[in-house]
Formats: C-alpha cells, sequence, structure tokens
C-alpha cells in the first residue's frame, strides 16, 4: 500500500492516474461535485442500498455527495471512491466517517457496485483504509455495523479482525444495528 498523510480532491469524475492510496488491484481518490453521476450509479443501485434504507433519490444523492465532501474537509477522510487500477472502473465507495472522535473511533464502511461483489475487492478496500485509519488518522480503534440481515457483511468484518460490542440504534433505518470494533493493533 502507498499512501500520502493527505489526499487531494480530484478536479473531476475521470480517476487519476495518481492515486492517493493504492492497493493490490485498488485506487482511492476524494469525492468532487464532478463526481454526481458515479454517486448516482452506486447510490441509486437498489442492490447496493438495500441495507442502507435505498435506493435514495436524485436529491438525497446530492446530498450524501455533499456530505462526503465536507466530511473531508473537516476530518480528513470520507467513503473515497474506489477503482480497479487495471482499468479505471469505479468500484464503489470504502472509507471511513466520524463515530466517537472524542475517543478517536471513526466508523469503516463501505459499499461495491454489485458486480465487483464476490471478488475479495470489499476486503481488499478494507484492509487499506484500515491501515490508512491507524497509520495516518491516528484512530486509536475502529468501528463498523452492519443491517441484521446482511450476512456478507457481517462476515467481512469478523474476517478483518472486528469484534462484535452492541446492538446500536441506527436512526435512518430505524432499527438496531450489531456494531463491532476493531482495536489498534499495536
Amino acid at each position: 500500500m502507498s499512501s500520502s498523510p493527505v489526499p487531494r480532491a480530484a478536479g473531476n469524475s475521470t480517476p487519476p492516474q495518481d492515486y492517493f492510496m493504492k492497493s493490490a488491484r485498488i485506487g482511492f481518490r476524494c469525492w468532487s461535485r464532478d463526481d454526481l453521476s458515479l454517486a448516482r450509479e452506486l447510490w441509486a443501485d437498489i442492490e447496493v442500498t438495500r441495507f442502507l434504507g435505498g435506493p435514495f433519490s436524485h436529491e438525497e444523492i446530492g446530498e450524501r455527495l455533499e456530505r462526503e465532501i465536507a466530511r473531508m474537509r473537516a476530518h480528513q477522510f470520507q467513503y473515497w471512491p474506489i477503482y480497479l487500477l487495471s482499468s479505471d472502473e469505479h468500484v464503489g465507495c470504502c472509507g471511513l466517517r466520524p463515530y466517537k472522535p472524542e475517543e478517536q473511533i471513526p466508523e469503516l464502511g463501505f459499499h461495491l457496485r454489485p458486480r465487483y461483489w464476490g471478488q475479495g475487492l470489499a476486503s481488499e478496500a478494507a484492509r487499506t483504509v484500515i491501515r490508512y485509519a491507524f497509520e495516518n488518522v491516528g484512530a486509536k480503534g475502529l468501528s463498523a455495523g452492519h443491517h441484521p440481515d446482511n450476512v456478507t457483511s457481517k462476515n467481512l468484518l469478523e474476517k478483518l479482525g472486528f469484534k462484535y460490542t452492541h446492538d446500536e440504534f441506527y436512526a435512518p433505518l430505524e432499527m438496531n444495528l450489531p456494531y463491532y470494533l476493531l482495536s489498534r493493533p499495536w
């Protein structure tokens, strides 16, 4: 993995060749307002959003994109758009959002487009973001939650080393979700 301390925002929806962070198959960059069509492809897809309360309207997607851009400015992280290095195809997003900032515990999340499921890309992207969180953000731990019916996410979190800690009410879905914690490995 290669990374710089602070990712820089891209100016258009065409992925740059110099991603701020890479894994073996995936490149990461930052969302920009020019990425609305990519955001729509991702968050208007019922398969991507069925456990997130979607699909979302065009207005909701625009608001979500603006939140990601603002999160990057405020926290130096977001759910970054990710691309296949081999083709620059947009795979989805993976990154962080604030969870317990006073304890330096952000929340890990990922949303992949269906055609990229089952290829180990979510795991690869998540491992890259986990390393980034501990090495560059100064996280003391990472939280993650999932819809109770999303067994694939549950299994992936456990494979990544997250341990179940509690159920927590998630207002957008009006239900309790299982939450997990990954402690800093050193």
